[in-house]
């Protein structure tokens, strides 16, 4: 059995390790001309770092990530909303989560394949035909495997044209995101916190990701596609978090202009059907989701498990991609929708909506805290 893989993001790549594992040929592509360094920093979810360990990868994403003591909600004042401790999670479930540039995790999953990615190798058609499928590319090259993995993300291609258009949603936040050049003191290091402004969608926050970097992000509510030079738009974030205390106002004193990254925050509605004939999606290409519990590329990781296992073991490719959505689809529709529950939460603005705001993420029960941790980081594929 072949696989052939479109993407070479976390997802693609964490697929392609899982089907190597497996014993399960593969050949994985990527429309970008080389493995660049692109984007910011995340949290690779103690889930993810599980399945990771599985392959050998997690002791090396270590070596290069920062693993925060203590992670918080936040209001701009100081007060504590909810807190979990890493080191709980870590002892609980076997590992826990770590702050990383995004970059960085590209390049340990790239140093541990078997076969290398083929770069600018942008996908024009698939071809599907009784015995497997064809992949052609905009060079003129083409490739034939048993099935096609679509792992392109939220405007996936496969996904658009051999799969089903997708319903996008604007979360009606747009997101900056920077690397700071900075090292942190140590009882910043030690801890991260995601801050809630006074409602319309206003949020940040900030982790040390390796030595010398830092990782900032920051939301507001406002129209998709309003335009910003980027200078007008530090301009705003330092003055939107003129209120917030703490470290925040010496890290964004910090923020390089040019390093500044635009996202408009959008995901998909959860789509029922993730495989048609001998082509399946995988990660933001089958369910997007915006970044508010860390977890979309954690989701991809448990996605690229899940499915090679599923082919590993089923009697035919129509059974494993069925046993994969089967096995994966509510998991994944929960964190889709919990995570746009609290867009819409943090959206909200008014000085008594923000407060009941608070004050109810404040009082949540442990018990109900405790379950929610399970069930990000407690699963055991």
């Amino acid at each position: 059995m072949k696989a052939v893989i479109i993407g070479a993001g976390i997802g693609g790549l964490t697929t392609a390790l899982v089907l190597a594992h497996y014993g399960i040929d593969y050949e994985i592509f990527d429309a970008a001309p080389a493995n660049l360094p692109v984007g910011a920093g995340m949290l690779m979810g103690a889930n993810a770092m599980n399945v990771l360990e599985k392959l050998d990868m997690a002791a090396p994403l270590r070596q290069r990530a920062v693993f925060p003591e203590s992670i918080y909600i936040k209001d701009y004042r100081g007060e504590i909303l909810q807190h979990i401790s890493n080191t709980e999670v870590r002892d609980r479930y076997g590992n826990g989560s770590y702050a990383v540039h995004r970059a960085a995790v590209q390049d340990e999953l790239i140093k541990g394949l078997k076969k290398p990615v083929q770069w600018g190798k942008k996908l024009t058609a698939i071809e599907e035909h009784e015995n497997g499928v064809t992949a052609r590319f905009e060079d003129g090259s083409s490739t034939a495997g048993d099935l096609l993995i679509g792992v392109d993300g939220i405007r996936s291609l496969v996904r658009e044209k051999y799969i089903a258009p997708a319903q996008y949603r604007y979360s009606g936040q747009i997101c900056w995101r920077a690397i700071v050049p900075m090292t942190l003191p140590p009882e910043e290091i030690n801890t991260t916190a995601e801050v809630w402004g006074p409602g319309n969608g206003l949020r940040a926050s900030f982790v040390q990701v390796d030595p010398q970097q830092v990782y900032f992000w920051y939301t507001k509510k406002l129209p998709a596609g309003t335009p910003f030079e980027p200078q007008e738009a530090l301009d705003m974030i330092r003055r939107d978090l003129l209120p917030f205390k703490g470290y925040m106002q010496t890290v964004v004193r910090h923020i390089p202009v040019e390093k500044l990254i635009r996202s408009d925050l959008y995901d998909i509605a959860p789509a029922h059907t993730w495989y048609r004939g001998r082509i399946v999606l995988l990660g933001d290409a089958a369910h997007a989701t915006t970044p508010n519990l860390g977890q979309g590329a954690s989701q991809a990781v448990e996605d690229a498990w899940v499915l090679a296992g599923c082919l590993a073991t089923e009697s035919s490719i129509t059974a494993a991609f069925q046993a994969y959505q089967d096995k994966r689809i509510a998991r994944a529709h929960k964190i889709v929708n919990t995570s746009w529950s609290l867009a819409m939460l943090t959206n909200r603005k008014g000085r008594f909506i923000t407060w009941l705001r608070n004050r109810l993420l404040k009082s949540v029960p442990r018990r109900i805290a405790d379950k929610q941790i399970a069930f990000l980081f407690g699963i055991r594929w």
